[in-house]
């Protein structure tokens, strides 16, 4: 009970200034994305979603404040899951604008998906540990 209790405090001193500096922001962890520094990206929603059967998803774990693998090369239509498996909450935001990939906080064991669609460089990071870098190379089917 006291490390949960730990974990929200952290997450209310850590996320709360970014939440009141972003009211008007709005979003979600997926959907389409044009343009940017980072390749547009489009997200189908639901259970629902097609995706190309040769497109297996594919996994990288939050560890000891690093994405592992920190670079993953996929064709393109592959959903990428990320999961947290530190004790501290880490997001998975997309360093250039429009974010392609734009995380809440992910607590322990917490999970964030994205289908890359279109083939390029994604590059991301951890908003709340910025030197927590990784990158996703879709190419082309």
């Amino acid at each position: 009970m006291a490390s949960l209790m730990r974990r929200v405090l952290v997450l209310i001193l850590v996320m709360g200034p970014m939440v009141v500096m972003l009211p008007g922001c709005g979003g979600s962890a997926e959907g389409t994305i044009p343009g940017g520094s980072d390749m547009a990206a489009s997200a189908p929603r639901g259970e629902g979603a097609v995706r190309p059967a040769s497109a297996e998803p594919k996994q990288i774990s939050i560890d000891n404040f690093r994405y592992v693998p920190d670079t993953l090369t996929v064709p393109a239509g592959t959903k990428v899951t990320w999961t947290n498996h530190d004790d501290m909450p880490h997001t998975v935001t997309s360093t250039g604008t429009p974010k392609a990939l734009d995380s809440e906080a992910l607590d322990t064991d917490e999970q964030f998906s994205h289908v890359f669609v279109e083939p390029g460089t994604y590059t991301y990071r951890c908003t709340v540990h910025p030197k927590m870098l990784g990158r996703v190379i879709v190419e082309k089917r």
